[in-house]
């Protein structure tokens, strides 16, 4: 028990000086990128009402979620992610002034997960929400947006896959399947388990075209071909509806000169019953986990009194400071912090000089009491000599 108070919890970090720089310069470049782009900031409370996450339109799962109790004994949590709390201020503050809202956000999270960096339980996110505009110009903004962002931080190797839910919803519509037996299939879909899929399938008794579409799913991925194969193996006005829609994205995207980081895979299916069209996330070499996810999620907002579409994605602030370390863009500030040394008999003009060097923009200490510093970490000014 002792020991504990020299540990910190499982999944979270302390990000020491040199880490911390990093980490803020990471994410000054990120908040530089989104206001560029039109999107304006916001910030919500670190914990909030159960309410707000326990309905059937977020992915969260309650197990994982950190709550505890007011003074009142009513339940409160902490947010495990920003789209939610953002959902709700939009829903009942924002959306009655304006009918279309960008917003942004640098923020941090919470909860038991597993997936990630060996798991966490306090982590920073960084991410969009494009409210009250439908159709692709409007996903195709926001991916446009995360693919401009992972190149201003200098990442590379990366790649942003997109798929469309409301495909795999066309395929199984009238199948007969409860929602637990969807559930199955779409968890292995997306795990790409073709030959438990396979097996599911038998078991339900579905055969035909439709078996072999779900099996195919799951290699329907690379660039305009898998766009012909899907709508090849389309039988429903809803598929086809999807396919037209992931076209007219990448070709929007195409057209900003950013196919080269764009991939479509119709076998992405996470968080199925939370996205209501496309979805992405960005995928990078040298790490096992998406670096950030997204999609159009057009039913949240009701959830909190007014109907309005929505598209955004969040990234992982520390899955990219493993991705740029990895790739040696990892850097902080190089600039050495100055330490002027002063007498007593002289701090008044010492701290006069001191307060003009900061005023320029320049780290300082004023020292008086002769401490030592290493010359190789700090820039050292004897005042004293200075000045004669």
């Amino acid at each position: 028990m002792e020991q504990l108070k020299t540990q910190v919890p499982a999944g979270a970090w302390d990000y020491l000086p040199a880490e911390c720089a990093a980490k803020r310069k990471v994410e000054d470049e990120i908040r530089d990128s989104f206001l560029k782009n039109g999107y304006s900031e916001i910030e919500t409370p670190s914990f909030e009402y159960y309410e707000v996450f326990m309905h059937d339109s977020v992915p969260y799962v309650q197990e994982n979620m950190m709550k505890f109790f007011d003074q009142k004994g009513r339940i409160l949590a902490l947010r495990p992610d920003l789209t939610g709390p953002i959902a709700r201020a939009a829903a009942t503050k924002l959306l009655i002034r304006q009918d279309v809202l960008r917003l942004c956000y640098i923020q941090n999270a919470f909860g038991f997960f597993n997936r990630g960096i060996a798991g966490k339980t306090e982590f920073t996110q960084a991410g969009v929400e494009l409210i009250g505009k439908q159709g692709a110009d409007a996903d195709a903004e926001v991916i446009a947006l995360a693919i401009g962002t992972l190149r201003k931080i200098g990442l590379e190797g990366f790649k942003i896959e997109l798929g469309q839910v409301a495909y795999f919803k066309g395929l199984i519509e009238g199948s007969g399947l409860d929602e637990e037996q969807t559930e199955r299939i779409r968890a292995l879909v997306d795990a790409k388990n073709n030959v438990e899929l396979e097996y599911e399938l038998s078991r339900l008794n579905m055969e035909g075209p439709k078996k072999q579409a779900l099996l195919e799913l799951g290699s329907l991925f690379g660039g305009r071909e898998a766009l012909v194969k899907a709508e090849m193996l389309a039988k429903s006005e809803e598929c086809r509806r999807a396919v037209e829609n992931i076209r007219e994205v990448f070709d929007i995207l195409c057209g900003f000169g950013y196919e080269e980081y764009l991939s479509i895979d119709f076998g992405i299916l996470n968080n199925f019953n939370y996205y209501s069209g496309i979805i992405f996330r960005g995928i990078s070499d040298g790490i096992g986990t998406p670096i950030l996810s997204g999609g159009r999620y057009d039913e949240l907002l009701s959830e909190f009194g007014t109907d309005a579409p929505a598209t955004g994605f969040a990234m992982g602030i520390k899955e990219l400071l493993v991705v740029l370390e990895r790739q040696g863009k990892l850097v902080s500030t190089s600039e050495k912090t100055m330490v002027v040394l002063a007498p007593r008999e002289m701090l008044g003009q010492a701290f006069s000089y001191v307060q003009e060097l900061r005023k320029q923009g320049k780290r300082v200490v004023l020292e008086l009491n002769g401490s030592s510093y290493d010359p190789a970490k700090f820039e050292v000014v004897d005042f004293q000599r200075r000045i004669k």
